[in-house]
Order: C-alpha cells, then structure tokens, then sequence
C-alpha cells in the first residue's frame, strides 16, 4: 500500500466502491510504478540479506505484500526471478515464521510465473530439498550461529549463540581450532533447517505442480519417505505435510517406487549422520510392513547385511532403531520362508540363510548374534523341507555358534579348575548338557529329519572337519552328538561316510577335555553300527597302538570308553571282533594302580571283559593265544610300567588255569618271563618276579613234563626253559643292591625252591647272609627301616624253605644257620615268627635227627638243639604276641617229637632237658587254653630225669637275682606241686 500510494486498492472507500471498480478507475502513474520499483530495490539488495533476523524477517513480509497485492506491476514481473530466489534464500532461516512467509511468497510467485519459470523453480526446490544447500552469508560478530540455549552456556551463564561468543570461548580454551568445529555444527543446523524451509515451500507448490514434480518423483518420493522419519519433529512434520500434500495414495506410491526407496535406504543406513541412519533404520521398520512377499524378496539380504552393522552404531538411539528394523525384518523373513510359501519361501531361504549365518550369527557383536540366532531357530521352525539343500551350511554354522555364543566366564572357569581332573571334568560335562538345551542344538536336531543320501556328501566333510579342528568345546560335543542322532535316522546312507567320521573322532579321543573323550568315544561306538567290518577292526587296532604306544592315562582310558561304548551299543559287531578286543582289555585290566590310574577306569576295562566273557577263566582259555601273544608285546615294550603290566597279566593267567596252562603256552610264558629279568632293575621289575612264581608254582606237573620231553627230545630246535634255568636266574636277581626288589626276588627263589625241591642254600646263603647281619643306620639315608625289617623277615622264611635235604649240604651250613636262627630271635616280632617257623622246617628236614642217625651224632644234635633252646627263651615267655609263643612251643612239638619218635628221649642231654622242662612248665601257664594244654602233654611226653646238678653254683635270673642251683631246684619243686 505504501509503495503504491494512491494507487493500493487499500486506499478506496470501501463503503462506495470495490477493489476491482477502484483499481478500474484509477490510472497507474509513473510516480507509483518508480516507488514500488524503489521499494523493491531497497528490499531485494539490502533488507532481504541483511545480517540482521528480525531485518531479513520484515523484507520476507513486505516481499510477500508486494506479490500479493502488485502483481501486476510490470516493474515487480521483470524481477520475479530475483524475488523468487530471494524467497528462496529466506526458506533457509532458522525462524520458523520467516520460512512459513516465504514458502507463501513461493507460492504466490509460482502462480505469476510463466511456464518456463515455473519449471525452474521447481527444479530449484527439488535440488535444495535433496541436498539442503543454501545461499551464503556473510558472518559478523553480532550474527546469530546458533538458537540461544540450543548447545548450552559458558560456566559464567553466559549464552554460545552469535559469532563472536563462539570465538571468545575458542579463545578461552586455548583451542582456536574449536571455532572450526561450532561452525561445522552450525552448518549442519543450517542444512537441517534449509531441508525443513525448502519443504514449507515445496508444499505450498507442490498442489499446483503437480506436471512439473513427475519427472522428479523417483528422486523426491524415496527422500521424502525417509524424511518423514527425521529425528526432529519439526523436520519431520514439514516432510509428513509435503507427503501429505504431493501423494494422494500412500501405498500405492510407496509400492510404485519401492526399488527406488529401498536403495535410498540402504544407501544411507550407513551414513555419516547419525540422524539420516536412524531415519532410514525408521523408515525400513515402516516400509515393510504390509508388502507383498514377492515384492520385498531380493532386498532382504542387503537390508538384513546392513541393518545388522547399524545394530552396532555408537549412538545408542540409532542401535534402538536399528534394533527395531531387525525385527522388523526378521517377522518378514519368517513369513516369507514358511513352508507353505512354495518356491517363494525356497528363494527366500537360499537368499537369507547365508547373510544371517555369515553377518548375523558370526558376529561379535552379542545383539547381532542374539537377532540373527532368533530368526534362523524360527525359520528352522516354519521352513520345514524347504531346509533340506541348505542344511550342510546351516548344521555347520549352528554347531560352531554353541561355542562363540557360551558365556565367558565358563571358559573362565574352566581355565581356574583345569588343574583339577575331577573338577574339569564336571564342569565340562555341565557345559556340555547346557549345550544340549540351547536353541542352536534344538534347531540342529530338527534338521536331523531331513538329511538323506543328497545331503550326506556336502554335510559329512562339513561336519568331519569341524569336529577334527573346532577348539570349542560346545562345539565338539554336539558335533558328536549330531553325528550320533545320524545313525538313526540315514543308517543306510550314512555307511559310505562311516570311514571318514571314525577317522574325525579318533583324533578327538585325545582331546584335553575329558568330556570330550567321552563323547566322541561313545560316538564312535554308535557309528560302528553303520561302519564296515575292516574299518571296525582299523579302529581297534589304532587303539591297540595307542594304548602301547602313548603311556598318557586320559588316552588309555578313552580307549577303554569307546571299547565299552562298541560293547554296550553295538555287541554284535562287538563279537565278531572279540580276538582284537579282549587282549587289550585284559592286559588293561592289570594296569597297578600306583601307576596313578583311575579306579573307575580300572573297573571300565574290567566290565568290558566280563561283558564280553563267559567268566575269567574260561575267557582266558578262549583267548588263550591272544593273552599270551599281547602279554609278551608288553614284556618287549620299552615302557616299564607297561613290563610290569604284560607280567601282571602274565600271573593272572596262571593264578586261573594252573595246572591247566601247558606247554607250548607255559614255555613262551617263561621264555618272557625269564628273558624279561636280565638286565638292569627297574620300577615294577619285581612283578615279573611274582609272575614267575605263580607260574612255577601252579604249573608244576606240566613244567616238569615238559622239561622231560625236552630231554628227551635231542632234536628240538625251540628253546625250552628248564628249572634250573629259571632257578639261576631267580638267584642272579637275589644279587641286585635294591633292597625291595631284592625281598621279590628272594621270597620268589624260596617259592620255587620249596615246590621243587631245589638245592639252592649255598647261593641262597650267600645272598641273604649280609641282609640278616646288617643295621638300620640314622646316618644311610638309602636304607629304609621297614624296607630292611621286611627283607631280612622274607630272607629268613626264604632260608627255611630252601634249607635242604641232603646230609652234606646240612653238614656244610648246619653250624651257621643254627646261629643265624638264633640270633633271629632277638629281632622284631614278624622277624621272630618268621625264624622260628624257618626253625621248624630246619628241625624237621635235620638229618643227624633222623632215627638212624641220632646215636651216632648226640652230641652235635644236643649243640644244635640247645642253641635253639637258649634263643627260644624268650620267645617262650612273650606275654604280647600269641604268635610267637605259638610258633615257639609248636618248635618244641617238633624236638620232642623227634626224639620221642624213635624212642631216644634220654639222649637228650641234661641241659637240653632242663631247658625244655623249664620252657615246657612256663608254657603250661600261658593264658592261652590251647597253649596250655599243649605244654601239658609234652611234658608228659618228656617225663621226669634225675639231673645231677652242683649245689653251689649261682646263676643269675632275667630280673638279675642270684641263686644257687639248689634253691631253683626247690623253687621248681614247689611249683609243680
């Protein structure tokens, strides 16, 4: 109005004319025309890009004015191009009153342009609104960055909004390079704010340009979808209104372009600006929704690759939205790959199944992999057949995601315990049951069901490998357990395979874990069902090897589980491999335990060989050869434990058969036996010693008629082993320094000797001697007490066995065995048992005590008799041990036996028949009642004697009292009276 002056339709009186009689009536002069021409000037070149706001917001109003009400004006057509940027540049403002007056002022420019304009204005908005670009300004120090309060104050309460406030902190911190970062933001704030401008114009011509925007909708329509999802609600209500306004039919629009939204879509998912990301995260969710399966198949995998890499965004409003999209996505894939869906479900599944197992269940990232594992268990569920070609992958990626999925404080865990068998091997096989129940193992066993002879030949090497090379436990272990569930469902189809798994889990059975032996034994004993009968023999056989080979306990005893495993699941094929089989379990069950094996394993081979065996003994004569050819492998095996072990089967087999073990079986026995004895002493020699005993000794008829035919057999050309051999080498091993392995070897050489009546004293002697002389001593640090006691009580027993028949062997050693016994008797209790029961059989086997031999040897009988005597006094009188007062009155028996046998009592000398009366009286005192009246009856057997004593002579009893011989003799009187 005041530009036109008198002119403005406004200056009429509105009571007598109108606007149009009034605008007809007056004439357009050229002072009006120069003053709206001067008007627009002032407003176009200084007003519209003043550095002021509130300038820039009054030219906007006045622009408006002039369009609207001189639009006619020739001077206003002529810069219409001028105005329209103008309004343009104003869309920009952070006001948001200012961008709604020029999105107006657009408006009405667009209705006064020609066509030509029109179209270049339009295109003008478009590439603004894509790309948010505005015209420049030039900064001052009063000019406006910022809205106050929208990035805070300084600690004083000062405001951060102009340029120069934003220079002063930069300042202050000491950090200029701060200004460049606060205008970047407020570049970005201005891009924003020019967006949400261009759309309060872009909507107020979009209505009417409606032919102009065609060209432009694949590019406007996929940005304006996703705008709709800003972050920030005024951008987002700007957008919604331009939607609003530009499309009539949502759906079918979005449905038109859809390629086109989704590619924008996945093109910003991964922007720079978290803002464009949570959008497009938004707009996935959204555009989703309600789609046709057919129409959104071939962008699932993209979507699903990238909304799972934003799932993991730094901003956590962006990881929600993203999450949110995931869903999304996932309740589209599972629909669209259920069962029913035919061939659209089957390219679904070949299309998302890779980018979920690669992307989704693969990932460390602990969101990703929970989505992903959802969505694959509940396509599992709804796929149904339609899993089948896609199974090898699958199976493989749900096997290896047991293990990356475990918490880590089990692995933790198990790191702290792993010192700690039997604690490791608990928690592992708590791992191992939760494994079981997890939802990658249920969807594994779903699959189970469809895998058949196509499947088999891409899955097996699949499988193998993974179990060959995993390091996860939860893996290993459920990798067996699907190779179990295998077996019963593809039996026929799985026995081309057969090979390969057995191979696999051979490797496994030396695994660290205990558990995992266990397993993959038991496996093994499954998948034999379906195996061939050389492979089943190759795996016994390797466990044979292994067993020798590998003297590692945890390996031995997987060997023991998966024998026991091919027994319990599979005994039929467990029978036809008997003769491999039991021989290894056999010698197994001999391993000594102070070889630090496991009392439940020791019992595990035990069951296999009773399960497989009709008894132990009628076993061992079925497998008699095997025994004995395995036993013999050991006895050569340079591992001395595993010496010992083929020994201690060895014995066993004797102990059972006995008499029953002959030749040509007993001879390669001893052949082992005795071969196995040269050489140095080692830990566990001793047990081929006690083997070689129980053999002599329970084989006795058939040694002895084997060593006769071998006399008189002069043509023989195996090696048969004689007595005498095996005696010379027993009496070669008495020689050896080591005290305990020393007491085997003599107690096994009096054994023999004793059986078969050897004459093997005078080497025997020489051996023990020097043991029975010597001391324990604080000061040898190598001479063990009890060690000492022991031997020296085996050397004496030893010694009484041995002590032989013959007069001149007696004659050369009778002397010093007699003091030998003697001084036995002063030792310790065991040590005093043991002489006088050597004594007996010293006694009994004397020849100058036998009938035809007493009178012409009195007087040396009497010495030896009375050194015994005087020993036995003592022993006679032990009030603490029952058992040496036993054995001593039971040597009496046998001396008063002796000469009352052959009616020669009275050549007992005085001294001897004092003592035994005097040993006699005491012993029918003792508190035993079997004692007693034992001493009783010998005594009546001795009778009375008349001894001729010297009165006077004093001796000096135990408590050191002296008498004469006279006051004892009353005192004995007395006594029996």
């Amino acid at each position: 109005m005041a530009s036109e002056g008198h002119m403005s339709s406004e200056a009429r009186d509105i009571w007598q004319s109108s606007k149009q009689e009034y605008l007809g009536k007056v004439s357009k002069t050229k002072e009006g025309s120069s003053l709206v021409t001067w008007s627009l000037d002032q407003l176009l070149e200084q007003r519209v890009g003043h550095v002021n706001p509130h300038i820039r917001q009054a030219a906007c109003i006045w622009l408006l004015s002039l369009i609207k009400d001189s639009s006619q004006n020739l001077e206003l057509q002529a810069k219409m191009e001028v105005i329209q940027e103008a309004f343009i540049g104003l869309l920009s403002e952070n006001d948001e009153l200012t961008q709604d007056i020029a999105s107006k002022g657009l408006g009405l420019v667009y209705e006064k342009c020609s066509q030509e304009q029109k179209d270049g204005l339009v295109s003008i908005l478009v590439n603004s609104l894509m790309t948010g670009k505005r015209s420049t300004r030039k900064l001052t120090e009063s000019s406006k960055v910022f809205e106050e309060g929208s990035i805070g104050s300084t600690p004083e309460g000062k405001t951060m909004s102009t340029y120069k406030e934003l220079c002063s902190i930069a300042t202050d911190l000491s950090q200029p390079d701060l200004i460049y970062k606060f205008m970047n933001l407020a570049n970005h704030n201005s891009m924003w704010n020019s967006k949400k401008g261009m759309a309060f114009g872009f909507s107020s011509i979009a209505a009417q340009a409606g032919q102009q925007l065609a060209p432009y909708l694949p590019k406007i329509v996929p940005r304006l979808y996703r705008y709709q999802f800003d972050p920030n609600p005024k951008i987002q209500s700007a957008m919604n209104s331009i939607w609003t306004t530009l499309v009539q039919d949502n759906k079918s629009m979005v449905d038109t372009y859809l390629k086109e939204i989704i590619e924008d879509l996945l093109k910003n998912l991964t922007g720079n600006q978290w803002r464009v990301r949570e959008s497009s995260c938004l707009a996935v969710s959204d555009v989703l929704r309600g789609r046709q399966l057919d129409s959104v198949i071939t962008f699932l995998p993209s979507l699903w690759e990238t909304c799972l890499r934003v799932l993991d965004d730094i901003k956590e409003t962006v990881r929600k939205a993203a999450d949110s999209a995931c869903k999304t996505l996932s309740k589209v894939s599972i629909k669209l790959c259920d069962v029913n869906n035919g061939k659209i479900g089957e390219a679904a599944i070949e299309m998302m199944l890779p980018c979920l197992l690669k992307s989704g269940i693969q990932s460390s990232v602990s969101e990703v992999r929970s989505i992903a594992l959802h969505t694959v268990v509940e396509i599992s569920h709804h796929a149904g057949s339609l899993l089948k070609p896609h199974i090898p992958i699958l199976v493989t990626a749900l096997l290896e995601s047991v293990s990356e999925l475990e918490p880590q404080t089990l692995n933790y865990l198990s790191v702290r315990v792993s010192n700690h068998a039997d604690d490791a091997e608990k928690l592992d096989a708590a791992r191992i049951s939760a494994s079981r129940s997890t939802p990658m193992m249920e969807t594994v066993n779903k699959c189970v069901q469809y895998v058949d002879g196509t499947v088999l030949p891409e899955l097996i090497p699949r499988v193998t490998d993974l179990i060959r090379n995993s390091v996860g436990l939860g893996t290993k272990a459920c990798g067996a357990m699907f190779i179990m569930s295998l077996t019963s469902q593809c039996p026929q189809d799985l026995g081309p395979f057969a090979g390969k798994l057995l191979s696999a889990l051979l490797t496994g059975l030396s695994d660290k874990s205990a558990a995992v032996r266990k397993i993959y034994g038991t496996t093994i004993g499954h998948i034999v069902k379906v195996a061939k009968d050389s492979s089943v023999e190759k795996v016994i056989k390797r466990l044979h090897s292994w067993y020798f080979e590998k003297e590692d306990a945890n390996v031995r005893k997987s060997c023991a589980v998966t024998l026991h495993a091919i027994g319990q699941y599979n005994p039929d094929i467990m029978k036809r491999h008997l003769s491999l089989a039991m021989p290894l379990a056999f010698i197994a069950m001999h391993e000594k335990e102070e070889a630090n094996q496991l009392d439940d394993k020791l019992s595990l081979w035990e069951e296999i060989w009773l399960d497989a065996t009709p008894g132990t003994e009628a076993g061992i004569k079925l497998y008699l050869p095997e025994l004995i050819t395995i036993s013999r492998l050991a006895l050569t095996s340079q591992s001395w434990s595993m010496k010992a072990q083929g020994a201690q089967s060895m014995k066993a087999i004797a102990d059972k058969l006995g008499s029953k073990l002959k030749p040509p079986h007993l001879n390669e026995v001893l052949v082992s036996l005795v071969d196995g004895l040269s050489g140095r002493t080692w830990n566990g020699k001793d047990s081929l010693l006690r083997a070689l005993s129980s053999v002599c000794t329970a084989s006795k008829s058939s040694l002895e008629e084997q060593e006769s035919k071998s006399e008189s057999d002069n043509n023989r050309s195996n090696r048969i082993i004689s007595i005498d051999e095996i005696k010379q080498a027993v009496l070669k091993e008495c020689q050896k320094e080591k005290l305990t392995y020393k007491l085997e070897a003599v107690t096994c050489l009096s054994k023999i000797c004793e059986v078969y009546h050897l004459n093997c004293f005078d080497e025997l002697s020489d051996a023990v001697y020097p043991v029975l002389e010597k001391k324990p001593s604080l000061s040898d640090e190598d001479l063990n007490r009890e060690t000492l006691y022991a031997l020296q009580e085996s050397s004496i027993t030893a010694l009484g066995k041995a002590w032989p028949m013959d007069e001149n062997a007696q004659d050369k050693h009778c002397d010093k065995y007699s003091t030998v016994l003697a001084r036995t008797m002063k030792s310790t209790w065991k040590i005093q048992v043991a002489g006088l029961v050597a004594a007996q059989n010293f006694v009994k086997r004397l020849s100058i005590l036998q009938p035809e031999h007493v009178p012409y040897n009195q007087d040396k009988a009497n010495t030896v008799i009375q050194t015994l005597l005087k020993s036995m006094k003592d022993c006679i009188s032990n009030s603490k041990y029952l058992s040496i007062r036993k054995e001593a009155l039971t040597l009496i028996d046998i001396i008063v036996s002796k000469f009352s046998a052959i009616g020669a009592i009275d050549l007992i000398e005085d001294v001897t028949f004092e003592d035994l009366r005097t040993m006699l009286d005491g012993a029918a005192r003792d508190t035993n009642p079997e004692l007693q009246d034992k001493a009783v009856m010998l005594r009546k057997v001795l009778g009375d004697r008349q001894i001729a004593i010297d009165e006077d002579e004093v001796i000096t009893d135990e408590d050191g009292n002296e008498n004469t011989q006279m006051e004892i003799v009353k005192e004995d009187i007395q006594d029996i009276q």
